[in-house]
């Protein structure tokens, strides 16, 4: 019976899903048309919101208008909106209900508040029915079982905000449509927050086809409550693992590959909690595409700070993300930097390098994920954090390795190639970098489990090479390597 609702479920949703993935092939062709058409239902429907008539937008506003009259905006800017809308105020920031407010938290700023909304929720869908539908056209037999999926981490217990409205959506089911939600008890395996309740149902799920995670570490961990070497004996019809590959996620990408060496994995999009910036599609791993029918978004040059629309964007070149929602986000700069890797037609494949955020800048040197991340690649595949050193006489860094092979000298020598990070060692505003020897079997895990503390969600953890917070030393097994 469970393999005979499997089989429904699957054929009914990949039905659902084949509209939204021939709008998507059609469109790799003319991604500028797709995006306007998402430009013209933003505004038709949400220019009427309080914060767009303020700017003079109109439901005919053309792209000209829009980009001269609308600020790029980050979160302390839309963030007196929010709050309105958190008391209750109704069309603040769109139009129609808000569901819920979801939090977002970064690792240096307080928490965030996303409003979600029966729009936003479509957009989504529209995104993920796209995916879908190219994993079931490429991969039919996704069809003969049920997946395992980790959107989210739940808040312990449901919260409301001053006016009324939930704090978190009640369950993963409300990013699907309706649809996806009738069926969902038999498309995939439960999710619970408890790895070991987690582990047990996984235990009992051998049709499990694909398994969708985010940080490829979260499954790590899940893969330590089984037996050993169990999991090809649990899953032999197993496909597809889908998870982060990019950034800091590529070692560990890698583990999860070398443990199921006959399963494909496809690098994860990229996805946050304020909307769906890129999907995966087809079998080119060299990057993923643009959500052209999901959100409207605009790309600005790392370097020359000019902004582009998604057909304008230029090979080998990098840009951080601007996006627009009906879930309230106006020209949202979301501090996600990607690469366009090559080209599907017309369309840009795009790779995620990093947050243009959460750098340190102890004495001017003015370090971010990006570059620490190419430093570090030089060095060492193994597992490697920087983080400012705790309780330092002259500030300075750690870089926390499992590596023993990792010298100091050469830390600060690849460090150096930024030139401020240079003058500051050498006039002697930062000390030398010392390496501290992790000596946990699983340091991944330990720094999953950290960040947690600090107060983010497990399931969507990012693995970072640059961590702004000290006290790393106090965390992590190990030592300090007593010469450099």
């Amino acid at each position: 019976m469970l393999r005979f609702k499997a089989a429904l479920a699957n054929r009914v949703w990949r039905r659902l899903c084949e509209p939204a993935r021939r709008r998507f092939q059609q469109s790799l062709a003319n991604p500028a048309a797709a995006q306007s058409a998402v430009l013209k239902r933003i505004l038709g429907r949400h220019s009427q919101s309080t914060y767009a008539r303020g700017l003079g937008l109109t439901p005919d506003s053309s792209y000209a208008h829009f980009s001269q009259t609308v600020p790029i905006a980050n979160y302390a800017d839309l963030e007196p909106f929010i709050e309105r809308a958190k008391q209750g105020e109704h069309h603040v920031l769109c139009r129609g209900p808000i569901r819920a407010f979801e939090r977002t938290s970064g690792t240096t700023a307080g928490a965030k508040w996303i409003p979600f909304t029966d729009d936003l929720r479509g957009e989504f869908q529209e995104a993920v029915r796209a995916w879908m539908g190219d994993l079931y056209q490429r991969h039919p037999d996704l069809a003969g079982g049920r997946a395992w999926w980790v959107v989210s981490q739940l808040p312990p217990e449901p919260t409301v905000t001053s006016g009324g409205i939930p704090i978190g959506l009640a369950n993963d089911d409300a990013y699907l449509g309706w649809w996806e939600r009738k069926f969902a008890s038999w498309l995939r395996v439960a999710h619970t927050t408890d790895l070991t309740t987690a582990a047990h149902e996984l235990r009992m799920a051998p049709d499990l086809r694909l398994i969708s995670v985010w940080n490829p570490s979260y499954l790590a961990l899940l893969l330590e409550r089984l037996p050993p070497d169990s999991a090809h004996t649990l899953w032999p019809a197993l496909r597809i693992i889908s998870g982060w590959a990019d950034a800091g996620a590529g070692a560990d990408a890698q583990a999860i590959r070398k443990l199921f060496p006959q399963v494909t994995f496809q690098p994860k999009g990229l996805l946050a909690t304020e909307g769906v910036i890129t999907i995966p599609w087809g079998a080119e791993s060299t990057g993923t595409l643009p959500a052209l029918h999901s959100h409207f978004l605009e790309f600005q040059h790392c370097q020359t700070r000019e902004i582009f629309r998604t057909h304008e964007v230029r090979l080998d070149e990098d840009y951080e993300v601007i996006l627009t929602t009906s879930g309230g986000l106006w020209r949202y700069h979301l501090q996600d930097v990607v690469r366009v890797t090559g080209w599907e037609q017309k369309t840009p494949r795009l790779r995620f390098l990093g947050r243009a955020d959460g750098g340190c800048d102890l004495r001017g040197e003015k370090l971010n994920p990006i570059f620490v991340q190419g430093a570090l690649q030089k060095l060492t595949l193994a597992f490697a954090m920087l983080a400012p050193a705790e309780n330092s006489p002259t500030p300075g860094y750690v870089l926390f390795t499992s590596d023993p092979e990792v010298k100091a000298a050469a830390l600060d020598a690849a460090l150096s190639a930024n030139p401020y990070y240079a003058h500051a060692l050498s006039v002697g505003q930062l000390a030398p970098a010392r390496i501290f020897l992790v000596s946990d079997p699983l340091p991944t895990r330990r720094y999953l489990e950290r960040c947690v503390q600090l107060g983010q969600r497990s399931g969507t953890v990012k693995p970072a090479v640059l961590h702004p917070c000290p006290g790393w030393e106090k965390w992590f097994c190990g030592k300090f390597r007593a010469h450099p």
